[in-house]
């Protein structure tokens, strides 16, 4: 296991067993609530569903996704009282536009920013050209992670973000996951167990 570490982001390389990544990926490509990104322009051509949930959603989460709960059990921060999480796919020609992660706003009725984001490379083909994380701080460039997979970074959550475009035969898979600290009053507007998809109508 390697571990790169600064005050920006951290990355932990051989995270989770082969034969995990090889299942995580094989149920998020068949979930029924895949289709194309309900995220913010930024994500325009991207594919994922989200999950929104607090600690005492988690089990609701374990029920509906099974196959989340070695993730979750691992990148889920303990001071964190609110998390947004979403499988994101980027296939040949598609990338991410620069953006804050801000996607639990809706519910907050404010502009409200996590404390952390995790992010696992599930799946990183062979054949990648582009598909880099970029990292800035303010008009600083602080980052530019490289996907690998099996490898789990964390960034501040108030860091401009862009994925390069892709450019390869199959998909990069990333299961990314907001982590908030909330006020009570804030944590009070977000739903224990919510699901966000545009494949189907939820009830």
């Amino acid at each position: 296991m390697q571990i790169t570490l600064n005050q920006y982001y951290s990355l932990k390389s051989n995270a989770f067993s082969l034969d995990y990544l090889n299942e995580l990926q094989m149920q998020i490509l068949s979930c029924p609530y895949l289709a194309g990104s309900q995220l913010s322009d930024s994500f325009a051509g991207t594919k994922g569903f989200s999950v929104i949930f607090k600690p005492s959603g988690l089990s609701e989460v374990e029920r509906h996704f099974p196959f989340f709960q070695p993730y979750l059990g691992v990148a889920l921060k303990s001071g964190c009282n609110a998390f947004y999480l979403n499988p994101l796919i980027l296939e040949e020609g598609s990338r991410v536009e620069p953006h804050i992660d801000c996607s639990i706003s809706s519910y907050a009725r404010a502009t409200t920013i996590p404390t952390i984001v995790s992010v696992l490379y599930v799946q990183v083909p062979p054949d990648l050209q582009g598909g880099e994380l970029v990292l800035q701080h303010r008009e600083n460039k602080v980052g530019q992670i490289q996907p690998q997979t099996n490898t789990l970074l964390y960034f501040r959550g108030d860091l401009t973000h862009l994925v390069n475009e892709v450019k390869s035969s199959q998909a990069r898979i990333s299961l990314v996951c907001e982590q908030y600290n909330l006020s009570e009053t804030r944590l009070q507007q977000i739903p224990e167990f919510d699901i966000e998809s545009g494949a189907v109508q939820l009830a």
